[in-house]
């Protein structure tokens, strides 16, 4: 399957979050810098923490509705939200005034936006795909996202410093037409078994708009498979995310011209190599994802644990490791296993989703991965008082705990389709 075969949702939504994401990362990763020079650097660590939070709480609402009402009202709430904070946020950065807290709680109300969007759009991805089409969906979506990233990365600091007003303002216009492109094109996916109980509950006087956010999230926190899938891929991520955190950290107090290689007079610190591994990282997810498809055309369980384990192996050493060279072959590694697993892993969580509550579980899904970005920072204060050998072996365990967990999951969820299986074999006879 291709690009072109894909529906044509995810087709111009793939186009759609590949400008969005270029655009708005262009300045977010800037945003602590901006709040610390002009607030202060408690205020920039509390925006940090309340931008995730309400992210969060915004998703758990819109987990909650898109349910409900549909998943392309969600989005468009969600991204005209968005769109009015960054008008916002031009404003109160333009050449007329000058306002950092409002610009702050532009950011949460910005925050608040991509929050209510996200679990609508996975959710939708999810209706319009099959088991089948998902690990190509997710591939290319996994593309297009990583090399985003690159390009804001090598053009965000410059418009960044220079050009602020003019980037909010051209960010905003292109996020409000992005919501005219959503009305006018994309269809709405909520599943008509939904759309059918719903009108049945509107007769009786039960409709599922209705339904409490506890009782609609009490039946995900009540299926086991889905949470130890949550808890397994946290623990993935949280290896993966100390390449931002702790391994930056110890590479720059550890690394101090460190020859490439034993014989070679080479030689470099370990914040000039922090950001090799990054870039390496970054160019081998934009290069290698053409082509990983093509070369490991298995995308069962088996291949997902295998490529969980490349990552985990990876990224053990990273945490330990001084020799460059070396450094950069176990980043190979880490990332051949990170191409491998991620399209597998979602293709899974879409398989373990029940249709009925697709967003109210995405957006636990969602929790589950800042949970791992906050675990990868906690690895950061525990840095200080364990040695980088010690750390090393503790994300290495990780890794293989989340392996095992996983397998589990992969257990529960052939048991559950096996008697379904079963059924329709003889039914068929």
């Amino acid at each position: 399957m291709s690009f072109w075969q894909l529906h044509p949702n995810v087709k111009l939504r793939i186009v759609m979050n590949f400008i969005l994401n270029a655009l708005t990362n262009m300045f977010t990763p800037f945003m602590a810098v901006y709040f610390a020079k002009t607030l202060g650097t408690t205020v920039a660590g509390v925006a940090a923490i309340l931008s995730v939070v309400v992210g969060l709480l915004s998703g758990v609402i819109s987990g909650h509705y898109a349910d409900r009402i549909g998943r392309k009202k969600l989005m468009i709430v969600g991204e005209t939200t968005a769109g009015v904070a960054l008008l916002v946020m031009a404003l109160v950065n333009s050449p007329w005034m000058e306002s950092a807290p409002l610009t702050l709680i532009m950011v949460l109300l910005m925050s608040a936006g991509t929050g209510l969007m996200r679990p609508a759009f996975d959710a939708m991805l999810i209706d319009v795909s099959t088991p089948e089409s998902r690990p190509v969906m997710y591939r290319i979506m996994y593309w297009s996202n990583n090399l985003s990233f690159s390009i804001a990365g090598m053009l965000g600091a410059y418009f960044f410093s220079h050009y602020l007003f003019e980037l909010f303002l051209f960010v905003a216009v292109v996020t409000l037409i992005a919501v005219a492109v959503t009305q006018l094109f994309i269809l709405e996916t909520l599943p008509k078994a939904l759309e059918t109980e719903n009108a049945a509950g509107k007769r009786t006087g039960r409709s599922l708009k209705s339904t409490s956010l506890l009782l609609s999230y009490g039946k995900v926190f009540k299926d086991k498979t889905f949470l130890m899938f949550v808890i397994g891929m946290c623990l993935v991520n949280s290896v993966e995310k100390n390449l931002y955190e702790y391994m930056g950290i110890r590479l720059e107090a550890q690394m101090h011209g460190a020859a490439w290689l034993p014989w070679l007079d080479a030689r470099v610190d370990g914040l000039a190599m922090q950001g090799y591994l990054r870039t390496e990282n970054t160019l081998l997810v934009v290069v290698l994802s053409l082509f990983i498809g093509k070369l490991f055309r298995r995308s069962d369980g088996r291949m997902m644990l295998f490529a969980i384990f490349l990552n985990v192996i990876g990224y053990a050493y990273l945490a330990y490791g001084n020799l460059p060279a070396v450094l950069l072959l176990f980043m190979l590694i880490a990332t051949i296993g990170e191409l491998l697993y991620v399209p597998i892993m979602q293709s899974l969580e879409a398989d373990i989703i029940p249709e009925d509550s697709r967003s109210a579980y995405l957006a636990i899904g969602g929790m589950g991965y800042q949970l791992g970005i906050i675990i990868a920072g906690l690895n950061v204060i525990l840095g200080g008082f364990i040695p980088s050998g010690g750390m090393a072996l503790m994300i290495f365990l990780t890794g293989i705990a989340a392996i095992f967990i996983l397998m589990s999951v992969i257990q529960r969820v052939a048991g559950q389709k096996a008697p379904v299986q079963t059924t329709a074999g003889q039914s068929t006879t």
